[in-house]
């Protein structure tokens, strides 16, 4: 993770917490739609959807990727994703993942939004020029969608009620914080 996303991430968790006086860390629902809002107003041009909106949509016309570490990815993720590395380039993820996404939609996703809206804002325009349909985030990422207990999967495509918790601070965004784990041993 680069030096300016840390920051990037750290101005949007400190606007949430004051602008909810710290209302991420008792009504998580109202923290994750805290830093939703500063990721929205961050990246303006990269269109959202819910998880109710996700779940409207036929599997085959989608294209998940999942924007997060190896370590996050192997504890779960959402059925039949694409982990792809935070750091890639706009060139690369074309040449990779161009052709798949034509006629579908790409939908973008990690802890709560902030890389995958970053990496839907670098690759959204190629992609739409290569023929995807659309491109998304989805709205408060794998936390938001594990909080409304929404399917998980973990390496093998098993199902799966853990989510990884990024780091202690962003965790606090986990409502069933017993079902978080940073390592797939750590019981």
């Amino acid at each position: 993770m680069t030096r300016r996303t840390k920051i990037l991430i750290a101005a949007v968790l400190s606007g949430a917490v004051f602008a909810g006086g710290y209302a991420m860390f008792s009504d998580r629902d109202a923290g994750l739609a805290a830093v939703h809002n500063g990721i929205e107003r961050q990246f303006s041009e990269v269109r959202h959807i819910d998880g109710d909106g996700l779940s409207a949509m036929a599997q085959k016309d989608v294209v998940l990727f999942d924007v997060r570490e190896e370590t996050e990815f192997s504890i779960s993720h959402l059925q039949h994703a694409i982990r792809v590395d935070p750091a890639i380039s706009k060139e690369v993820f074309a040449a990779k993942f161009a052709d798949i996404t034509k006629g579908k939609t790409a939908i973008f996703y990690c802890s709560v939004g902030q890389r995958s809206s970053s990496l839907a804002h670098k690759v959204q325009r190629t992609l739409l020029s290569s023929g995807a349909k659309a491109a998304y985030n989805l709205e408060g990422g794998i936390f938001k969608w594990h909080n409304e207990r929404r399917p998980l999967v973990s390496g093998a495509e098993t199902p799966t009620s853990y989510v990884h918790p990024y780091n202690a601070v962003w965790g606090q965004m986990v409502k069933d914080q017993k079902n978080t784990r940073y390592s797939i041993s750590t019981g």
